[in-house]
């Protein structure tokens, strides 16, 4: 693992009364192994834009570059927080890491100096291609594409640059074209998925075939401090596997109240799943999660009718809404952002597939504090919902006097 940290010091300024000074470290960490070479076109921690915020969201003060902040920032008393992340964030793109990293609130108080550190990462998924001698010496063309619900990138046969993809669920489709002795051409194709893709971890999928026997395999390696290694299902075209008994987008987050003014967040959390499906879902035995610590396994017999929404609630005092259930105290819905997941059936410590995630707190999502996020009622779809600009703050009251539609149809984003 390589960092780089930015810490400079000057002499303090006079200090106005009722205000406070910041001073911001970045650093950014690559914590992948590299499986063969080095990471390409990675950005200095100089280069990555740097935005502080109020607690509540409210953007107070941006800076193009890190560079270009100076030593100690003056800010009103309160509480804050910085996020920085690099210009680059695409679905798919070849040698293009982004990074991302926000950190921990804290108060500025009157006449105080306040240091504040940033840990930016790596918020990609790597994926690279090997192919086998086989496959070099055996074929006369072949390409790997990797696609998510966004975008896509081909590894041609001489391709081995590494893709860096948004963290969403992979499907791999291998073409592989061989030669009759009559000069006719012989066509296989490979397919398989990687469902729960990680971010700041490196896939490395070997592509293996032989023409005398006719066996095709491909496995993906995980590079990790320890390599694990996940085996791929290879099917022919027909029959492509699925990532779970419940597909990916078939449930979507759809709304998120992670903090509340009327009642405590202990009391007050919530979030909204909706039905994105063409048939009726039972949720019993699926894990809800928040990042890799929080989970909790759904207990009831819930059926979600398509097109239907359903209110996950943190205690009963949370909302009125009678299409509800209780997950209690398992998951708490951090105010700075984090991934809010539903996975297949499993348990909490090994969920099954993933069946959707966002990552409220990425960019362009809003912050309010008293209002739920919403998705957009016409961009209820996978691509869109993982989007901030798909989503907007809630204007309408619900039962508590704070602003939501719990179990409703969302506010229409203006």
């Amino acid at each position: 693992m390589s960092a780089l940290t930015i810490s400079c010091q000057k002499d303090e300024v006079k200090i106005q009364k009722q205000t406070g000074s910041l001073h911001i470290d970045i650093g950014l960490f690559i914590n992948i192994n590299e499986v063969s070479s080095l990471l390409k076109s990675t950005p200095l921690a100089e280069d990555l834009i740097v935005i502080i915020h109020k607690a509540d969201g409210t953007e107070v003060m941006a800076f193009e570059r890190a560079s270009e902040m100076p030593d100690t920032i003056e800010l009103e008393t309160g509480n804050y927080y910085v996020e920085a992340y690099s210009d680059n964030n695409v679905p798919a793109e070849f040698e293009n890491p982004y990074y991302y990293g926000v950190s921990d609130a804290f108060t500025i108080g009157s006449n105080m100096q306040q240091s504040v550190l940033v840990n930016c990462e790596l918020a990609n998924t790597i994926v690279t291609v090997v192919y086998s001698q086989n496959i070099i010496s055996s074929f006369v063309d072949y390409t790997t594409t990797v696609s998510s619900a966004l975008g896509s990138l081909i590894f041609s046969m001489n391709e081995t640059r590494m893709g860096y993809f948004q963290t969403l669920p992979l499907e791999i489709l291998v073409e592989l074209t061989s030669l009759n002795p009559d000069g006719s051409s012989i066509s296989k194709t490979l397919s398989g998925s990687i469902p729960n893709p990680l971010a700041n971890r490196h896939y490395e999928i070997h592509v293996d075939a032989s023409i005398d026997d006719g066996s095709a395999n491909f496995q993906v390696l995980l590079d990790e401090t320890e390599v694990q290694v996940e085996l791929i299902e290879i099917t022919d075209d027909s029959n492509i596997p699925q990532s779970g008994p419940i597909g990916y987008g078939e449930l979507l987050i759809t709304e998120i109240m992670y903090d509340p003014s009327a009642l405590s967040d202990t009391d007050g959390e919530w979030f909204e799943i909706y039905n994105n499906s063409d048939h009726t879902v039972n949720l019993q035995n699926l894990v809800l999660g928040r990042d890799d610590t929080n989970r909790h396994l759904i207990t009831d017999s819930i059926e979600l009718s398509p097109a239907a929404y359903y209110v996950l609630i943190r205690t009963e005092l949370a909302t009125d809404a009678t299409n509800s259930y209780m997950y209690g105290s398992n998951i708490s819905l951090s105010n700075t952002g984090a991934v809010l997941s539903i996975f297949n059936e499993g348990t909490e410590t090994d969920p099954g597939a993933l069946i959707f995630s966002v990552n409220y707190g990425a960019e362009n999502f809003p912050d309010n504090s008293g209002a739920s996020i919403c998705l957009s009622p016409d961009m209820i779809n996978a691509a869109d919902a993982i989007l901030g600009t798909s989503w907007c703050t809630s204007t309408s009251m619900f039962s508590t006097g704070d602003f939501g539609t719990p179990g409703l149809v969302n506010d229409v984003c203006q």
